[in-house]
């Protein structure tokens, strides 16, 4: 397996994942407090807490909603049921055999597809039935003073308190969840320091090396659009023709590295080329950088982007020295 580290969380983003989670967590242990279940701080001061708490959540929850909005973070959890079954599948069994995963985490796509359906239930309806029922139920009697009436008190209180449940069930599963990364702790450490190690796949890889491949390669590597002009070269291609820096090459036209008697064939070549075609083996004369001439094994291939072919590549290998080799004997 591949992976690259890439950095998935802002730094907004983990401030507010962190506040909402201890909030979350202290809103239900002094909620449960206040319905008896157990004494952790005391009756009234767990009231007062509580009651402090549900204000700084509120502060954070349209802090958040201004966030997620001017980002374009919102767009995370619109709720897709592609993948859906093959993410199921995965939770349910290949989680446990070390399947891949169905899904690929980036920085524009951070949840999978169950996740996308949990968060927007969460944010859409959950959440927002626990900060209103609250709310209502903390101001109650202000409601009704002022003609306002809703349900009743117990109404509220039943369903703030199964809000309160959902989100607890959701905390012990989320907890889980995020235990299952490439380690036991990698997604925990993702979200402290914005850093993920991803999965690439092997076309990611191939795109990852080619280019440094290329660079490094003592073939000379160069890249024609589809009028002939050069838009790039490596090192080894500038050598061979005796230039020093890519600037010298890049933007004109690839005649100049022909004889003018030469021209009709490179253009016969390209031609046949951006039909379709590939060269892979040619001898062909060149004219340095000094007008020096000289020959190279050259391959040429079609450069395709979304089907449509761009421009031609390939490599040169210098012929000069076999020959004047062959010519000595």
């Amino acid at each position: 397996m591949y992976t690259r580290k890439v950095k998935i969380y802002a730094g907004f983003e983990r401030f507010w994942h962190w506040t909402q989670a201890v909030l979350i967590i202290f809103l239900a242990l002094s909620g449960f407090e206040v319905h008896g279940v157990y004494t952790l701080f005391g009756y009234e001061k767990a009231v007062m807490w509580h009651d402090y708490a549900a204000w700084a959540f509120l502060v954070l929850i349209i802090f958040a909603i201004f966030w997620h909005i001017t980002t374009g973070a919102w767009r995370q959890y619109i709720p897709t049921t592609r993948f859906i079954k093959a993410q199921l599948d995965y939770y349910l069994f290949g989680i446990f055999r070390n399947a891949p995963h169905p899904t690929k985490k980036t920085t524009l796509s951070k949840l999978n597809p169950l996740q996308r359906l949990t968060y927007f239930g969460l944010k859409i309806l959950v959440i927002p039935v626990q900060v209103i029922s609250g709310f209502l139920y903390l101001y109650y009697h202000q409601t009704e003073q002022v003609g306002l009436h809703f349900a009743s008190l117990s109404g509220l209180a039943m369903l703030h308190t199964f809000g309160a449940f959902v989100l607890v069930a959701f905390i012990f599963m989320h907890i889980y969840l995020a235990t299952t990364g490439t380690t036991w702790i990698s997604n925990i450490k993702a979200m402290i320091s914005g850093w993920e190690e991803v999965e690439l796949s092997m076309d990611e890889v191939r795109a990852e090396a080619y280019p440094k491949v290329v660079r490094a390669s003592e073939m000379g590597y160069y890249f024609l659009d589809r009028d002939g002009y050069i838009r790039d070269v490596n090192t080894a291609w500038l050598r061979i023709y005796g230039y020093s820096s890519p600037e010298e090459v890049i933007g004109r036209h690839s005649s100049m590295t022909r004889k003018p008697e030469d021209a009709p064939a490179l253009r016969e070549m390209l031609e046949q080329v951006l039909a379709g075609q590939k060269i892979e083996s040619r001898i062909v004369e060149r004219v340095g950088r000094d007008g020096r001439p000289g020959r190279h094994l050259l391959t040429a291939h079609p450069v395709y982007i979304s089907d449509k072919i761009v421009g031609m590549a390939g490599f040169i290998v210098d012929e000069s020295k076999n020959i004047e080799q062959e010519a000595e004997r």
